[in-house]
């Protein structure tokens, strides 16, 4: 794992050449050269485990398998759209509102995936809050403005009648591990956190205000982001960068202990009946084929209303299917799962 912040603007170097394919020279019976893999980078948002599939799909091989050396790389929701968009990565993990709002933009950023339609997060309060107006004039944490945590703070706070630019104060503490540690040292009062965390922060002794799961509103996180260009210049590339990921998926659901395993690892939690219990509540809700709900996308519109060109934006403009569609009309999702 390389954490983007320090790489940015450098070429991807190092990548491990591995042999996956073998030709045969026309006649002579003799073996050509293997054919190097493909390179490809992909910059993961958060340490959460819903971006977990693409841990998998590395440490599993299913990339590999498919042709591509692929090196993952951790920046934040920010960083990570902005090397999208410099071409120095060629797929971003989970930058779900950076994406709408790119686009909004002028840019080509598109979904070409969303492993889930609900978001997967708790709103953790310490002990003194008991009701949602008890947050006035109190300390708010997520992640970085612009991020997921940051839209489903702002519309949580909305939903309960509060104002997120006057009722309190919204703090950026980075990372989804830190939010928990913000609450433990007093730095912040509540926080939108996700799995494996929120888990984390309630055997602490931190109290779930709310289950966001329960809104009555549909919300994509776990999405996979590209830009056209990649899509239309290196289809086949970005085909079989789907292929491992779906693969990874179905790893993920059908193989427990494998994945804990590398959540533990990728995630560095030290408390394995956590990350369990995350990555089961994660396999109940994740949907099998990651298509994007339009309905997902109106919600960030909807958060995003005072951006030019938002209001009245058709969701269809944010999401590319055609990866999947191909891929379902050949036949590998219906051989994808037993059921």
């Amino acid at each position: 794992m390389k954490n983007l912040c320090s790489n940015l603007g450098a070429r991807a170097t190092g990548l491990i050449s591995v042999a996956v394919f073998a030709a045969l020279t026309g006649g002579s019976g003799s073996a050509a050269d293997a054919v190097k893999p493909t390179a490809l980078r992909l910059a993961y948002s958060a340490i959460t485990v819903n971006q977990a599939i693409p841990w998998i799909s590395v440490e599993a091989g299913h990339f590999k398998k498919h042709g591509l050396d692929v090196e993952v790389v951790h920046a934040s929701s920010i960083l990570a759209m902005q090397a999208l968009l410099a071409g120095e990565v060629a797929v971003a993990q989970s930058v779900t509102d950076a994406c709408v709002s790119a686009n909004l933009s002028g840019a080509d950023t598109l979904f070409i995936g969303a492993i889930l339609d609900k978001p997967l997060y708790s709103f953790i309060v310490n002990s003194k809050i008991k009701t949602p107006q008890d947050l006035k004039g109190k300390r708010v944490g997520v992640t970085r403005f612009g991020s997921t945590p940051d839209a489903l703070a702002r519309s949580t706070l909305k939903m309960w009648g509060l104002d997120p630019a006057a009722d309190v104060t919204m703090i950026q503490l980075n990372e989804m591990g830190l939010l928990v540690q913000g609450l433990v040292n007093g730095v912040i009062d509540a926080a939108p956190i996700s799995l494996p965390s929120n888990i984390r922060a309630k055997n602490l002794g931190f109290t779930e205000l709310l289950d966001l799961t329960k809104l009555n509103k549909t919300y994509i996180t776990g999405t996979v982001v590209t830009r056209k260009r990649f899509i239309d210049g290196q289809r086949d590339t970005a085909k079989r960068f789907m292929r491992g990921f779906l693969e990874g998926m179905k790893t993920y659901v059908e193989n427990e202990e494998f994945s804990v395993k590398v959540i533990q690892k990728w995630t560095r939690a030290k408390n394995r009946d956590e990350v369990k219990e995350a990555y089961a509540q994660q396999a109940r809700h994740m949907l099998r084929v990651p298509r994007t709900n339009l309905d997902g996308v109106r919600s960030i519109l909807e958060g995003m209303e005072k951006l030019p060109g938002a209001r009245g934006a058709d969701p269809r403009r944010f999401v590319d299917s055609s990866l999947l569609d191909e891929l379902e009309k050949e036949g590998f999702l219906k051989g994808l799962y037993k059921n």
